[in-house]
């Protein structure tokens, strides 16, 4: 099982690595700090904690995106050049190959945000000092939101258009950044449907902004660390339930 794994998350690691638009994300991430760097230095205020904010909600945004199209694409490719039936003929358990899926694009994914943030602390760095504890915690927090929208993206990567795969992640990725204004709306309208379905949604969309904390990174020394397992728990756990669905609906699918 280990092995199956491994096996099809080297591949997806392989893949992704070669694919040319990953490189042309490094490129326009650096151009955008470049931007983002020049902005801050004409004005007022810190620019250093400027450049940190404008920074990471840059990677946020890119490495998501980034995530929802290669896992999509990479699920339809697979399909699409019969590569799928292949490794399903080599392996147990079609959950192996989601799981593998999910580990190959989640380390690469990972390590992108790590370079990308280490750009942003050289860019950083001549402008002055930042408490870098508080932004690195919130660049590994990145890492976890991204590893949920991963998920999500397997989930949503089971329908048979790539198109509507995409707009549904990226509806629900949008949607998951503000659960808690969607349930006060919900609550304060005077119609019990609107309120049942504001609760509802609340409890079954992931809430991204939980493992948000780009906010006053930088500004503070660090986060409490009993926060930070919290998140991570939470993350985590989000995670794991995707794949779960992810894996039980491609378990059910006519693949023929």
């Amino acid at each position: 099982m280990i092995h199956s794994i491994h096996m099809i998350a080297r591949l997806s690691f392989i893949e992704m690595l070669r694919n040319k638009v990953l490189y042309g994300i490094l490129a326009f991430v650096i151009i955008m700090l470049l931007v983002a760097t020049a902005l801050a230095s004409v004005t007022m205020g810190r620019t250093e904690l400027m450049i940190q904010d404008l920074g990471l909600g840059m990677i946020s945004i890119i490495a998501n995106l980034t995530a929802i199209l290669f896992v999509i694409q990479s699920l339809q490719q697979d399909r699409t050049n019969r590569n799928l039936y292949i490794l399903l003929m080599r392996i147990d358990n079609r959950a192996l190959y989601l799981l593998g899926k999910f580990l190959g694009i989640a380390t690469i994914l990972s390590a992108l945000i790590l370079a990308m943030y280490f750009l942003l602390a050289l860019m950083i760095l001549p402008f002055g000092q930042i408490h870098w504890v508080s932004s690195f915690q919130a660049c590994l927090a990145t890492v976890l939101e991204v590893w949920i929208v991963i998920a999500l993206a397997l989930v949503f990567a089971q329908t048979s258009s790539l198109f509507l795969s995409v707009l549904l992640t990226v509806a629900v990725d949008i949607a998951g950044r503000f659960t808690s204004v969607i349930h006060d709306l919900g609550q304060q309208s005077a119609s019990p449907i609107l309120k049942t379905l504001s609760q509802v949604m609340y409890y079954l969309l992931p809430n991204l902004e939980a493992v948000n904390l780009r906010n006053d990174a930088g500004y503070i020394a660090f986060y409490a660390w009993d926060r930070f397992a919290h998140l991570w728990l939470y993350g985590l756990v989000e995670t794991a339930l995707l794949i779960s669905i992810a894996c039980w609906i491609f378990s059910r699918r006519n693949l023929s």
